[in-house]
């Protein structure tokens, strides 16, 4: 008999072969469906051979099913919207009834049958001519946004991603003009989460965002009038997620229908309609011209009624952001001629220009009632001017520009008792921050201004080519089963082109009193790479009904990725060499020895890549496990729980410098002006001539060799992809037409990236450790990779909701998240630096976005008149900041990470928040014209009370300096976001 090599290739292999045999059709994937399933009955028990049909009220595409001998039946594939379910059997009339799916919902309900009508049992139903049917017995900890929520909350900047700051553990950024507009949850940084789009991944495997191209983004990455709705899967989701260590969003796209529909909205906002912030004003800033106009097109019929429809839309972002640049808190004790030189460049608010253009086209073909087929095709062309504001002046500014380009085919069929689904798609995103004034170097008078021009310029491309197929199958075995098995195949291309410092960058500072540079980088060399990579993944998941009232989710899925590390890499020759036989003499000595050698520290085979040793991850396996148990059988009270462990990937920018750093290379440069090695600089001192103030001063130094050669980038090569580990126990109870939640979660982060000192021998002081490492010859200072930054997060979950109906005419959430995060060894929510430490003594602190309370309360209301009134109220207690502590004297410092807080102000609760907004959106929509084209006038205000939501600065606002000093600015903020602000709107639909 032969045995497996290892019980990893056991589980690997039988999930492969359940995978292929539910791969022999075409369909697609990730919860882009709702599902019903349950039993027919009469009061003398089971109906069977009865036939359930649903038939989507908007599309008429039709789903039908026969129910078992037991009247059991099972109806997948349904796309979350209103249906007219209707059941017959021989011995009744065919009766109907009209329900609402939301998105990715598995209910479980039965159809009572009597002469006249039929009842649904055992499901939580609201409403009463739709009846919107709310799951309560799933094990994920999950918040539908609904189509109204999306159509009608007041959304300042219409990403569509913002309304997951509806579910509790969530956090959107708060900053709506911050760069970089991202969703996080469980302590986790934002690159572990992931948003799927009918099925389809958008992950980013570049930088950091998660998804798309969020990095540094403040632009919408997709067309919000093209959402239908979505699903904010905080944690406990299923094996066929992939790639993500924290939440997940999936989304569907709207479709076209039997009628011809169709809206158009334009959003408009100037200066006098936001607030200029406090700092501004007391600057005496003057208010730039500025504006912004959002606008865009949906339409949507049908091409063949009941069978082929089309969708169309577009969206049009165009906005002034504000830039304020001023002086730096040092400007008036510079020296004279300083300030002489630096006095010419303007000052006060700038503009900021971004313009948008999002498009989304899509056919829906249904040849068949058991079977539809989809292709669409999205596009998002992205620009702004940026890179300036604080002490960056405007010369600094570049061209940000993001465009992605998406393409999917998707299939599905539908058995009695089985669904296939599968997807073929393509993608390719592209990240290109530009110069604009590409010729000047960049001088940087630290405390005071930074003048010249951008000192880099990028252009990241992924280009990814996907298929993937489901198959769900349900049996009765011991109690009912619904299997779903899936894989998924991704052939990936990268594209990485960085140039950085090129025109040269130079740093002045006080201590130097700003006469010269101490310290300049110089770059040059190709500055383009490219990587392929091949990602796999496979899953099989039961949700085993164990008994009428107790269900049992169990699941693993394994990933694997060819070249996630860039594989086939070779390190130079010399570097091997000097890390094999470089060595160093101390005196006195360090660590009880007066001479180290590099490979006394660590392994230095483990750091030399061969372009063959460097093998690919393979323990992405990946169990979860849940259950749900409802009390009393009829879904109203239902305890729930789960456990289950995530793996997500490492970005390639994380480890593009192993390389990148030997085909570009990039110089560090110290100077002095009396012979002394500056303080803060790695590098042996080298003394002042004005002649080096440009690229070609600095080449010539390195001509000349009097420099070191470039930093060396040591990867691991058993570095590790972060995964988490995650476990929760909740209740959901529902109240009258309110559902209510109570949950406990507990996420456990590892393998988490950060780059420190390389080379430094054991026991040495902290204060040495920028010139006590061994280095190599011709290489400049030596950083080595660590996979063990951690985070921990523990939350308790309040949730109230009750669901918008016709016949009550309003809806209310409320979402209220009491958590403690921590990280450790570094603050960078990026490629991670950790310098504040000796390797790998990395303690725990308070995580960057630990933030004790959050509550987010959302609603909608019919008012007389036809007026209807929405807000989202979002109140936080604060996040925390670090604390330069010198008070024991600058020898015993220390950096208190994240260990202090801003001052917290009221809202019902005195002096309980530190970030506090208060959003309206009222809509007035004028009676119909010939019952088909509507108009509709809306106003919205953003923090309608214009509460202070302040910022604040390590080293100006928590510094705390040596005795007899006294930092004046202590506890006092440096900077306010979302100021009130108002919009003003039309919309037309038809």
């Amino acid at each position: 008999m032969k045995k497996w090599p290892c019980p990893r290739l056991r589980v690997v292999a039988t999930l492969a072969c359940a995978a292929l045999l539910g791969a022999g059709g075409a369909a697609w994937s990730q919860a882009t469906n709702s599902s019903i399933k349950g039993a027919v009955r009469d009061i003398n028990g089971p109906v069977p051979i009865a036939t359930v049909v649903a038939v989507d009220k908007e599309s008429g595409f039709q789903y039908s099913t026969q129910a078992g001998e037991d009247g059991s039946f099972f109806l997948s594939g349904l796309k979350p919207g209103v249906y007219e379910i209707k059941v017959s059997s021989e011995a009744y009339e065919e009766q109907t009834r009209t329900v609402q799916l939301l998105l990715g919902q598995e209910v479980s309900l039965n159809f009572i049958l009597s002469p006249s009508a039929v009842f649904l049992e055992g499901v939580t139903v609201v409403g009463e001519s739709t009846q919107l049917l709310v799951e309560t017995r799933s094990s994920e900890i999950a918040t539908n946004v609904s189509p109204r929520q999306i159509e009608s909350l007041p959304q300042n900047n219409r990403n569509f991603l913002a309304f997951a700051g509806l579910a509790p553990g969530v956090r959107f950024t708060d900053d709506q003009d911050a760069a970089g507009q991202t969703f996080r949850s469980g302590g986790a940084n934002p690159k572990q989460v992931n948003v799927f789009i009918d099925g389809v991944s958008f992950k980013n495997d570049l930088i950091q965002g998660g998804a798309f191209m969020q990095d540094s983004s403040r632009g919408n990455p997709f067309p919000q009038n093209a959402v239908q709705e979505y699903k904010v899967l905080t944690q406990n989701f299923k094996a066929e997620y992939e790639k993500a260590a924290a939440a997940v969003i999936t989304a569907v796209t709207r479709s076209g229908g039997n009628q011809l529909r169709g809206d158009a909205f334009f959003l408009f906002q100037d200066q006098s309609l936001v607030e200029q912030d406090d700092f501004a004003r007391a600057r005496g800033d003057e208010e730039p011209d500025y504006d912004r106009g959002q606008y865009g097109l949906s339409i949507g019929g049908p091409l063949v009624a009941d069978r082929l429809h089309y969708f169309l839309s577009a969206e049009v972002n165009n906005r002034d952001g504000v830039r304020s640049v001023f002086r730096g808190a040092q400007y008036g004790s510079a020296p004279a001629n300083v300030r002489a030189r630096l006095d010419p460049y303007p000052t006060g608010s700038f503009v900021a220009p971004l313009e948008s253009q999002l498009w989304f086209g899509k056919l829906s073909w249904q040849p068949g009632a058991a079977q539809t087929l989809d292709f669409s095709y999205h596009r998002r062309d992205e620009e702004e001017t940026r890179g300036f504001g604080n002490q960056q002046v405007e010369q600094l500014a570049e061209l940000f520009e993001v465009t992605t380009d998406s393409a999917v085919l998707r299939h599905q069929k539908l058995w009695s008792s089985m669904l296939n689904e599968a997807s073929f798609s393509y993608q390719k995103m592209e990240w290109s921050p530009s110069q604009l004034n590409p010729g000047l170097p960049r001088e940087n008078f630290v405390g005071l201004l930074d003048i010249g021009g951008k000192d880099s310029f990028q252009d990241l491309i992924q280009d990814r080519v996907s298929f993937r197929d489901d198959f769900t199958w349900m049996t009765e075995w011991h109690g009912g089963h619904t299997v779903k098995t899936g894989l998924s195949l991704s052939k990936v291309d990268y594209e990485m082109t960085k140039s950085l410092y090129g025109n040269g960058y130079f740093e002045y500072r006080s201590d130097e009193a700003w006469q010269f540079p101490f310290l300049a980088r110089f770059g040059a060399g190709d500055p383009a790479l490219d990587f392929g990579n091949t990602q796999y993944g496979i899953y099989l998941q039961d949700d085993w009904a164990v008994l009428p009232n107790l269900t049992v989710n169990v699941g693993v899925r394994w990933d694997y990725e060819t070249n996630m590390l860039n594989n086939d890499w070779e390190t130079p020759a010399d570097v091997a060499s000097g890390l094999r036989n470089s060595c160093r003499t101390y005196s006195p000595p360090v660590g009880g020895q007066a001479e180290w050698c590099i490979s006394d520290l660590f392994d230095v085979e483990s750091y030399i890549s061969t372009g063959s040793n460097r093998s690919s991850y393979d323990s992405m396996i990946q169990p979860r496990v849940g259950f749900s148990w409802d009390v009393r059988e009829n879904g109203e009270t239902v305890v729930f729980g789960g456990w289950g462990q995530y793996y997500d990937r490492v970005t390639l920018n994380d480890i593009f410098d192993e390389q990148y750093r030997h085909v570009f290379k990039v110089y560090t440069f110290c100077f002095t002006d009396d012979g002394t090695q500056p303080a803060g600089c790695s590098v042996p001192a080298i003394p002042w001539d004005p002649a080096y103030l440009s690229a070609e001063g600095l080449a010539g130094l390195i001509a000349r060799g009097q420099t070191p050669g470039p930093e060396v980038f040591l990867l691991n090569n058993e570095t590790r992809p972060p995964r988490s580990n995650q476990w929760s126990v909740g209740l959901r109870q529902k109240l009258g037409n309110w559902l209510g939640s109570l949950t406990y979660a507990n996420a456990r982060g590892y393998n988490g990236l950060a780059w420190s000192f390389g080379t430094l021998p054991p026991g040495t002081a902290f204060n040495d450790r920028w010139g006590a490492w061994i280095g190599i010859p011709n290489y400049g200072f030596i950083l080595r990779s660590y996979d063990v930054r951690r985070t921990e997060y523990d939350g308790v979950f309040l949730t109230l909701d009750k669901p918008y109906t016709s016949e009550s005419g309003w809806g209310a959430n409320f979402a209220y998240t009491y958590s403690k995060g921590y990280q450790n060894a570094s603050l960078d929510e990026g490629t991670a630096f950790s310098f504040d430490f000796i390797p790998t003594d990395w303690p725990l602190f308070p995580a960057n976005q630990d933030e004790r309370h959050r509550v987010v309360m959302s609603g909608t209301v019919g008012l007389p008149l036809n007026f209807a009134l929405s807000s989202v109220i979002t109140l936080g207690s604060g996040v925390p900041y670090s604390m330069p502590d010198a008070s024991q004297g600058w020898d015993r410092f220390v950096m208190r990470f994240n260990a202090a807080r801003g001052e917290k102000k009221d809202f019902i609760l005195p002096d309980a928040w530190g970030y506090r907004s208060v959003d309206l959106r009222l809509e007035w929509e004028a009676p119909a014209i010939g019952d088909r084209v509507r108009i509709g006038v809306l106003a919205e205000a953003f923090n309608v009370f214009d509460f202070d939501n302040y910022t604040y600065t390590d080293w100006v606002s928590f510094f705390k300096p040596p005795a007899p000093e006294v930092n004046a600015n202590f506890g006092k903020p440096t900077g306010e976001i979302n100021t009130r602000r108002f919009q003003l709107g039309l919309r037309l639909r038809f």
